[in-house]
């Protein structure tokens, strides 16, 4: 047998109770998906050769190391996201209007392009990840990685400024 069929077996023997595991901790439909993607897409990459006594359980483990991954990675992001929904509001404290404003900066000085526009595809039109990966034509893989590598400089920046 060769990778391809092997990948495909695979996937759909467990498709289901990865996808079932992520939703259940991820609530989301969308982020489930691609979190099953990305870890198919890390055992094609990485060329991991799994045991069929021990598939199940490292499939389940590596989604829900995932899943607590994004979630670790959550917080941030939500709080830039009601940072960027909170444009259409008005503030009511001048701190909150101090950190949108600080925020609202350091997301101008986003470099690449292109990590600008997929922080507001995700955050602001509320895109999934396959959606912003079609969009822009690149993968969902490079989609993640400029979250977050735009939700570190927003981070780190913010941290900064804070001092």
């Amino acid at each position: 047998m060769n990778q391809k069929t092997d990948i495909e077996k695979l996937f759909r023997s467990h498709y289901e109770r990865m996808y079932n595991l992520a939703r259940c901790i991820l609530y989301d439909e969308d982020e489930a998906k691609d979190v099953v993607s990305d870890v198919f897409t890390r055992i094609i990459k990485d060329n991991i050769c799994l045991l069929p006594a021990t598939q199940e359980g490292y499939l389940l483990r590596a989604v829900r190391n995932e899943c607590l991954n994004r979630i670790a990675h959550k917080s941030i992001k939500e709080q830039v996201c009601k940072m960027l929904i909170a444009t259409t509001e008005i503030l009511t404290s001048e701190k909150e209007d101090e950190r949108w404003n600080i925020i609202q900066q350091i997301i101008d000085h986003l470099e690449p392009p292109l990590r600008k526009r997929i922080l507001e595809e995700r955050f602001l039109q509320e895109m999934s990840y396959q959606e912003i990966a079609q969009h822009e034509g690149v993968s969902k893989v490079t989609v993640y990685n400029h979250l977050s590598q735009a939700m570190d400089f927003i981070r780190k920046q913010f941290n900064q400024t804070k001092k």
